[in-house]
């Protein structure tokens, strides 16, 4: 968990101490889950379809929101997206971050040497499942997923012990993600009009700023909520935005900060005062214009902040330390494993790589370099950004490293 500190949300971690980490934003989720699910178990209108479902556990809803992005990899989905790329071109079905957090909390985390996993519920288990399938050959299922190949035995049982059948997600995982994208809309849009990198002046009193803005994004919010009406969205987008953000002063004022927190709690409470119990097949039921309103708030961050040039160039840089990182620690592993040295091996790579010969779902790898691939990614995954930068250095130009650094013999 503590490593989630150093690990991004949007842009590089120590850029400011205005931006939300990874942490930050998971401490984020785990409130806002617990608040949903507490909010549906006191509401006596939603007592019969909490009943239809097996219940509400607000204790599970929570432990899933602090534990959805164990998994992901440091420089936030660039790396997700280097690292999957080089999974596939190593033999493996590749690698995704809520896989990932799956197989840390059933393998690579544990409380002792001996046995693998934290011994989690298969209720808190099944509520980390955001994606109820392993990777698809295409569709929906070729870009989300939960479970690796190795994974299926401990996945499909957590499923089956819950009760869940092919494709239903559990309503505690379903509360989970609302508040996932709820935080990501909220908190993450509330750190760069802090910092002044979206126009809300110019978005309120420039409606050529606003066309462009919604112009340049519907098609990325229609393609994720198809059924929703772009003309309703709209209208609800700009009514929500004015109501959130009228209030808000200029650029550097004094009182901007009560602003904007005044802001996101309008937001916060509409977003979850909407959300209503459902059913197997959906069981949390939100309306597809608000969904898509909420769609429409995370573009705000994607198109004045994650399409910058500046940004955009950043992640060169987070690719190549990635893809460095991983060619060399494979070579060497694989070297290692030849000549019998692997005791010379940082500690955890070691015992990542142990694992997949011991773990249940060992006999999915057809090869070594299967095997090496996959703790090799498992390593990297572990990494802050900053742990992943100083071994990039470490291993293509040692002369300004220390022999004594201390996480190295970890």
């Amino acid at each position: 968990m503590r490593r989630l500190g150093g690990v991004t949300q949007v842009v590089a971690v120590g850029e400011t101490p205005l931006f939300h980490t990874r942490l930050t934003h998971t401490l984020k989720v785990q409130q806002l889950a617990r608040r949903l699910a507490e909010h549906f178990d006191r509401d006596p209108a939603q007592t019969d379809a909490i009943a239809r479902l097996g219940g509400i556990d607000a204790a599970a809803a929570e432990a899933a929101g602090l534990a959805h992005d164990l998994g992901h990899p440091p420089f936030g989905h660039v790396g997700e997206e280097v690292l999957d790329g080089l999974c596939q071109a190593h033999g493996l079905d590749g690698f995704e971050g809520n896989a990932q957090t799956f197989r840390m909390l059933t393998k690579l985390a544990s409380h002792d040497t001996v046995a693998h996993g934290l011994g989690i519920s298969a209720r808190t288990l099944c509520a980390v499942i955001k994606y109820p399938n392993l990777r698809a050959p295409k569709g929906p299922g070729a870009k989300k997923w939960n479970a690796y190949p190795t994974e299926r035995i401990s996945f499909d049982r957590a499923r089956a012990e819950s009760g869940l059948s092919e494709g239903e997600r559990s309503l505690e995982a379903a509360v989970m993600d609302w508040a996932d994208d709820v935080t990501y809309a909220v908190h993450d849009l509330e750190d760069f009009i802090r910092a002044g990198h979206i126009p809300i002046n110019a978005l309120l009193d420039n409606p050529a700023e606003m066309r462009r803005f919604w112009d340049a994004s519907w098609p990325r919010v229609s393609g994720k909520v198809p059924t929703a009406d772009e003309e309703e969205v709209f209208e609800r987008f700009r009514s929500m935005f004015e109501l959130a953000f009228s209030e808000v002063p200029a650029p550097r004022d004094p009182g901007r900060t009560d602003g904007i927190a005044a802001g996101t709690r309008v937001m916060i409470g509409s977003y979850i005062s909407a959300a209503r119990v459902g059913d197997r097949s959906e069981p949390l039921e939100v309306l597809p214009a608000l969904r898509a309103e909420v769609e429409v708030f995370k573009q705000l961050t994607w198109y004045y902040v994650i399409h910058d040039p500046r940004l955009a160039s950043l992640q060169q840089g987070q690719q190549t330390v990635l893809k460095t990182l991983f060619s060399r620690l494979y070579a060497w592993l694989l070297e290692a494993t030849e000549d019998g040295q692997l005791y010379r091996l940082p500690p955890r790579l070691r015992r990542v790589h142990e694992l997949t010969d011991a773990e249940e779902g060992a006999g999915w790898y057809t090869s070594g370099q299967q095997k090496a691939a996959r703790a090799v990614s498992d390593y990297i995954a572990g990494l802050t950004e900053q742990q992943a930068l100083d071994l990039s250095q470490r291993l293509t130009s040692p002369r300004s490293q220390s022999v004594l650094d201390p996480w190295m013999v970890y």
